[in-house]
């Protein structure tokens, strides 16, 4: 290797994960690819270790220094997410529906709302499931049970006492927004993510792909980092704000020594 050849590094890389267990609840087998990240905003290694040292004579100088406890931590920044990025980055169990075999049940808490006129007699909206001013969905049937609030007056109640939303002055409207809950049973109707104190991220293969400038030649470069054992950790931030940037999903990784010994490689070719 020329020590004169130098790069530069300014492009994102693109990451995959490859399980080292099969997860028999996802579906997955030992070697599947589970995630594939080419959205990624940032993607940075770093290196990080201690270090102690022996001292002693005139002014106490550092005469020998010994490293030790080299640490690597990988953090991603994606721009998207998947609902498998998420499933995995919080250590969750997925459902598609109500799981008669488990006894666990997806349930889909839904609102609307609708405007009566002074002295219509209020009643949960059931209607031909369109959109009515292009956001309030409404269902065709009824449910068994509802809860209201008058967004007029700040009544609230129950299907039981729905007639006191109707308290409105002469020649006043009443808006009335509705709440109730409905259960998943078809298949892919809705993905519910249930995150529980005991499952946590597990632990992964790591293969980045990115590209290096050459100094010489202006011309890129195949790079790659690989990784044989990540551990993905915990800590995840989902942030919902009004206003600023759209969102980030963050995830970092700390890499721990495979059974050869290393813990990571970086390849150039």
């Amino acid at each position: 290797m020329n020590i004169f050849e130098r790069y530069g590094i300014k492009e994102v890389a693109n990451v995959y994960f490859e399980a080292l267990a099969a997860e028999e609840d996802a579906g997955i087998n030992e070697g599947d690819i589970v995630l594939y990240l080419d959205t990624l905003k940032v993607s940075t290694v770093e290196t990080t270790a201690e270090n102690v040292s022996a001292q002693g004579g005139w002014g106490n100088p550092k005469l020998v220094t010994w490293d030790y406890g080299k640490d690597i931590n990988v953090t991603l920044e994606d721009a998207v997410i998947s609902w498998e990025e998420m499933r995995i980055l919080m250590g969750a169990k997925m459902y598609n529906k109500t799981d008669e075999s488990t006894g666990h049940k997806v349930i889909i808490r839904k609102n609307a709302e609708k405007t009566f006129a002074a002295g219509e007699e209020i009643t949960f909206p059931t209607g031909d499931g369109k959109t009515v001013d292009g956001k309030n969905h409404f269902p065709a049937v009824a449910p068994n049970t509802y809860k209201w609030i008058d967004m007029t007056n700040g009544k609230r109640g129950t299907e039981k006492n729905i007639a006191d939303a109707a308290e409105a002055e002469e020649g006043k409207i009443v808006r009335v927004r509705f709440f109730w809950e409905e259960e998943v049973t078809q298949e892919d109707t809705a993905t519910e993510l249930v995150i529980s104190p005991s499952k946590f991220p597990g632990t992964y293969r790591v293969v980045g792909d990115a590209l290096i400038r050459s100094e010489k030649t202006g011309a890129d470069e195949a790079f790659q980092f690989v990784i044989n054992k990540a551990k993905m950790l915990s800590e995840v931030t989902l942030t919902m704000q009004a206003e600023g940037d759209p969102s980030t999903f963050n995830m970092t990784l700390n890499v721990l020594r495979d059974a050869e010994g290393n813990m990571m490689s970086l390849i150039k070719y």
